[in-house]
């Protein structure tokens, strides 16, 4: 019996093809050196079915020794068979084209030899998801690098897929590259690296990969994960309800919010101008009066951190010294006794106070010791250098002041008035 030297052809065993794509197989034989150089001629085939010629089922798609093709529309042998290389490209494959393949070197020699023969399966499918790895993200802490790959196979190399992402976290660096893989087959493989934050909780990040085709449209497929990225309370801000102003007696809400992952977290609530805390809880809810007035504030807490909100000020309708600054006029005027008075009678200073921003004031008529005081109209000063006189006369009374406000213009009268001498 003849000792024949090793042949053996090295394929993938299986293979994917995109309908209406290319499909690259890689292809190499081994063989005695010696052989191949003695070789007359030498030429690879392709059957469907059954790796013999003659079997009724067989079907030789390619034949490289006549070229002849039979259903597909075009094969292709890129490897030089001379130097083991047997790589082909089958085109246009479609649907009916899943099936086994067998791939034969032909050689014609002196020397005794061995037909090689490998057996393929060529599988057709209408889409191939892209591969995203890590296929189930754990949780990232807030700052931490994290990694993303999307592959997708690219089993024609002459039109690999492109890859896109959607979603992409701000900081995101990304970078696509068509690659071989161990079994020789191709895919093009896209990294994105990024430095997680807050904003990127939740979001979900999509791979697409789109395969041009031979037909009418191009085929898209995707892949997605969502991120889950754990930090320390963002955001926190106070709402009030209602709105506006608010008049004493009505109640009043403040809703202390925040964004926290995880979101279980303590609110604790202030007022500034007083050291201890007010309350806890998310909302602080309670009856207005004049003291409720003034700059609230509070902080949210979670296991990773806490954060304090900026102050907002609730106003109590009607509370001008909580929102306003107070703004006063002082005119001093000095009444004299003239000389043809009675002694008894006094000479007085009398303020007048104005505040605020009403044009108008008015005062009413007062009484001391039934002497009359007139009653007129006065007109807030549009200067501060103009003054308006009034003329007061006064009998015998003791010393003693007296205090009028007016509604809107917080005006201020107030007299002083001394003994009856000059």
């Amino acid at each position: 019996m003849m000792d024949y030297p090793t042949y053996y052809a090295e394929l993938p065993n299986k293979i994917m093809a995109l309908r209406g794509s290319c499909v690259q197989i890689p292809c190499t034989f081994n063989t005695p050196d010696n052989m191949l150089k003695n070789a007359k001629s030498i030429f690879g085939c392709w059957i469907k079915k059954n790796h013999a010629f003659l079997q009724p089922d067989s079907l030789v798609v390619f034949n490289g020794s006549t070229n002849i093709i039979k259903g597909f529309s075009h094969i292709e042998i890129l490897g030089n068979l001379s130097q083991s290389g047997c790589t082909t490209v089958f085109y246009d494959v479609m649907n009916n084209h899943t099936d086994n393949y067998y791939f034969r070197v032909e050689m014609k020699t002196t020397i005794p030899s061995k037909n090689i023969v490998k057996t393929l399966l060529i599988s057709t499918v209408t889409r191939s998801l892209p591969i995203l790895t890590p296929t189930d993200l754990k949780e990232v802490m807030e700052e931490t690098t994290v990694n993303l790959i999307c592959s997708a196979e690219a089993p024609c190399p002459k039109q690999p897929p492109t890859i896109s992402w959607s979603n992409i976290p701000e900081s995101a660096h990304i970078t696509t590259q068509l690659q071989e893989k161990p079994e020789k087959t191709q895919s093009v493989f896209s990294y994105m690296t990024f430095k997680a934050s807050y904003r990127d909780h939740r979001k979900n990040i999509t791979c697409t990969a789109t395969y041009q085709r031979n037909t009418s449209n191009d085929s898209t497929v995707e892949s997605n994960i969502t991120l889950k990225v754990l930090f320390s309370p963002k955001e926190t801000h106070i709402t009030i309800d209602p709105s506006d102003s608010v008049s004493a007696g009505t109640n009043v809400t403040l809703t202390c919010k925040s964004k926290a992952s995880p979101n279980e977290m303590n609110y604790t609530w202030y007022k500034l101008g007083q050291e201890k805390e007010l309350d806890f809880g998310e909302q602080l809810t309670f009856n207005v009066n004049r003291n409720c007035g003034g700059w609230y504030f509070c902080t949210a807490k979670n296991i990773y951190g806490n954060q304090k909100s900026k102050e907002i000020q609730l106003i109590v309708a009607g509370d001008r010294y909580q929102h306003s600054t107070i703004h006063f006029t002082v005119m001093v005027y000095y009444v004299q006794k003239p000389k043809t008075m009675d002694p008894q009678k006094r000479s007085c200073i009398i303020f007048f106070l104005f505040q605020g921003q009403e044009k108008h004031m008015e005062i009413s008529s007062i009484y001391e010791n039934s002497a009359f005081a007139t009653t007129e109209e006065l007109e807030m000063p549009k200067d501060e250098t103009e003054i308006h006189y009034g003329q007061i006369d006064f009998s015998n009374s003791l010393t003693k002041s007296v205090t009028v406000k007016c509604p809107g213009q917080e005006t201020i009268y107030a007299e002083v008035c001394g003994s009856g001498k000059d």
